[in-house]
């Protein structure tokens, strides 16, 4: 048998028609996964035997071996977000037919992460194997390949194993949430977040707006539907759940700063400006309360750094009664976020009764200009980030890629 035949009999000839029975029936989805995972595991242990049996009788082989176990993950890999993608169509198309939808969803995140771990663990095997070996810069021609395959180096299996695991990685940012590299991919917790956003976009809408000000339940509706989420996303791996509350963070957070520029909400007196303030510090400790029970857990742990400051420091410039001090109070704004750009400084500056939005601008562009040096809190860098994009939902598919990137990994690791 060839090192062709070898998978080809790992490979799944039901897939078509489970992608079809996802697309009537979401219950499939489960079964489907665990076909899916059954054939990876299949793959990754079968590969690893055949390589060690490869070394005893010429090493020559390995490299065509791997190569072949990559080319199947990487069909497998798209086979299976095609699947899951189209079942995420059906669903938000009409919500009411599939009722397991978090819980299929949760369960692909999971999957996909266990393949980026599994992919992690066989590139090492990769080195390990070939070790002592193989010349990294070198190909070698391999007696079964001769005169039908161009010969595989090891540097080009470790190239081959990344861009794989990049395809999990992009697969796994589209089930769970909305970012991009190998991180990227968690800039997408898109599926899932998709799904809470739907439910809130109502409550996020009242934010910093006339009926918040007068009294309004969207804060509240909000916590109310994170944590009823929360309760499911629990089963998710730690470093998404993590990853998909910050997103949700984000967003909120960025509904208050759209709300502050676009003149959602302008006052005409220190008594609605003072109410707000209030309102706004209220809406913090409601939210920061909310992350701090998330947080608690201790698979949570420092995973969930707080953007809600920037509310509560907007509401102190808003609030303030004396005018006189309005300078100090945007200077120490400034120095609190000094990657602060000077339009959003600016837009909260204005939103007072008695500040023009000119000498709002000079006011803002002023105190920035004195802190331009002081060390920066990258985490809102991407917040502030999210202002230029011109996408309507104000996505944070700049920050938590970012925030996130340098530690994935051995996060994955560490939660086995």
């Amino acid at each position: 048998m060839n090192e062709e035949a070898i998978f080809q009999i790992y490979s799944d000839g039901n897939l078509s028609d489970e992608h079809h029975s996802l697309k009537t029936n979401g219950r499939r989805l489960v079964t489907w996964n665990f076909r899916m995972m059954k054939q990876q595991g299949t793959l990754v242990n079968a590969t690893i035997d055949n390589v060690t049996l490869a070394k005893e009788v010429s090493v020559e082989v390995i490299p065509s071996i791997i190569n072949l176990t990559i080319q199947e993950f990487h069909e497998l890999a798209g086979k299976y977000r095609d699947a899951f993608t189209a079942y995420k169509t059906d669903y938000f198309a009409e919500r009411g037919r599939f009722q397991e939808f978090t819980s299929n969803i949760i369960a692909v995140a999971n999957n996909l992460h266990t393949c980026i771990e599994s992919t992690e663990k066989y590139k090492q095997q990769i080195r390990l194997s070939m070790e002592g070996e193989q010349n990294s810069a070198t190909s070698m021609p391999t007696p079964l390949s001769a005169g039908r395959r161009t010969a595989v180096s090891q540097q080009q299996l470790i190239e081959n194993m990344d861009a794989l695991n990049l395809k999990w990685s992009n697969a796994a940012s589209v089930a769970s949430w909305k970012y991009c590299s190998p991180y990227d991919a968690f800039s997408r917790i898109n599926y899932l977040r998709e799904e809470v956003i739907m439910d809130i976009e109502p409550s996020l809408a009242e934010l910093f707006s006339k009926k918040w000000l007068i009294g309004s339940a969207a804060p509240e509706t909000i916590c109310m539907t994170i944590s009823d989420y929360y309760h499911d996303h629990k089963h998710l791996r730690p470093v998404t759940r993590s990853a998909l509350l910050m997103d949700l963070q984000f967003r909120i957070v960025s509904e208050y700063l759209k709300a502050i520029e676009t003149k959602r909400l302008t006052f005409t007196s220190y008594e609605e400006r003072a109410t707000a303030g209030k309102q706004m510090k209220s809406d913090v400790a409601r939210l920061d309360h909310l992350y701090a029970e998330f947080a608690s857990s201790d698979d949570m742990a420092d995973q969930l750094p707080l953007l809600t400051s920037i509310i509560s420091a907007a509401g102190e410039v808003i609030s303030l009664k004396d005018k006189s001090l309005l300078s100090l109070e945007a200077t120490s704004f400034a120095r609190k976020f000094p990657n602060c750009p000077a339009e959003l400084l600016a837009a909260i500056l204005a939103t007072r009764d008695d500040v023009g939005r000119s000498d709002a601008r000079s006011l803002a562009d002023e105190v920035l200009q004195h802190v331009q040096f002081h060390p920066k809190d990258q985490i809102f860098d991407q917040l502030f980030a999210l202002r230029q994009q011109e996408s309507s939902e104000w996505l944070p598919s700049i920050g938590m890629a970012n925030v996130f990137k340098s530690d994935f990994i051995s996060r994955l690791k560490r939660d086995n």
